[in-house]
C-alpha cells in the first residue's frame, strides 16, 4: 500500500515529524510504501479563486501524491486551540479539489494538551470528506509524549496504543478497482 504522512508542524526536528517518521518507519518493516510530504510548509497562502490555483506547481504536486496514495496519516501539534496555520492551509488547498474525498486518512494530535486540535482536525477531515475510523486516530498529551530515542514512547501503554494505530494502517485492505 502507498501510504503519504504530513505533519502539522514544520520544523525539522519537531517531534510531530519524529512520530510520523516513526510510522512510516514501522509501516516499511510491514512492506508498504511510505513518503513524508515536507512540502506543505512551503505552500502559499490558500486562495479560494479557482484561477489562481493553476499556478502553484508545488500545491499540485502534493495534491497528486495524495490523491495517488492509498492512504493518508497526518500527525500534528496543537497551536492555539487548533491545528497549526500551515496544515489548515494545507487542507484548504486538498479541499478546492476534492483531494480527500473518500480517501482513508489516520491522524494522531502529540501535543501538550491536544484535545481542541484532535476536535478540530476530525471536523476538517470529516467536513472534506475523507473516510475516518475511531481506530486510525490517536490523541497523546501531557506527560505521556515522551519519545525515547528509538521513536518508542517511555509510556508503555502509549506504545500499545501506538502500535494498534500502526497496525490497524496495515490492516487496512483497499482495492482501487473498487475506488
Amino acid at each position: 500500500m502507498k501510504i503519504v504522512g504530513l505533519s502539522g508542524s514544520p520544523y525539522i526536528n519537531a517531534t510531530n515529524l519524529k512520530v510520523l517518521e516513526k510510522i512510516g518507519e514501522e509501516l516499511k518493516l510491514l512492506g508498504h510504501e511510505f513518503e513524508v510530504i515536507h512540502a506543505i510548509k512551503d505552500f502559499p497562502l490558500f486562495n479560494p479563486q479557482t484561477e489562481y490555483q493553476e499556478r502553484y506547481d508545488i500545491v499540485n504536486h502534493t495534491r497528486d501524491n495524495i490523491k495517488d496514495a492509498d492512504f493518508v496519516v497526518i500527525t500534528t501539534p496543537e497551536y492555539i486551540g487548533g491545528v497549526p496555520a500551515i496544515l489548515k492551509n494545507a487542507l484548504e488547498w486538498m479541499l478546492s479539489e476534492s483531494t480527500l474525498i473518500q480517501k482513508p486518512v489516520a491522524y494522531i494530535v502529540h501535543s501538550p494538551i491536544g484535545d481542541y486540535a484532535f476536535e478540530a482536525l476530525h471536523r476538517h477531515l470529516s467536513i472534506m470528506g475523507a473516510n475516518l475510523k475511531n481506530e486510525w486516530k490517536l490523541l497523546i498529551s501531557y506527560d505521556k509524549r515522551t519519545q525515547k530515542k528509538d521513536g518508542w514512547f517511555e509510556d508503555e501503554d502509549v506504545n500499545r496504543q501506538f502500535k494498534a494505530f500502526i497496525k490497524n494502517i496495515d490492516e487496512y485492505k483497499y482495492n482501487k478497482e473498487d475506488g
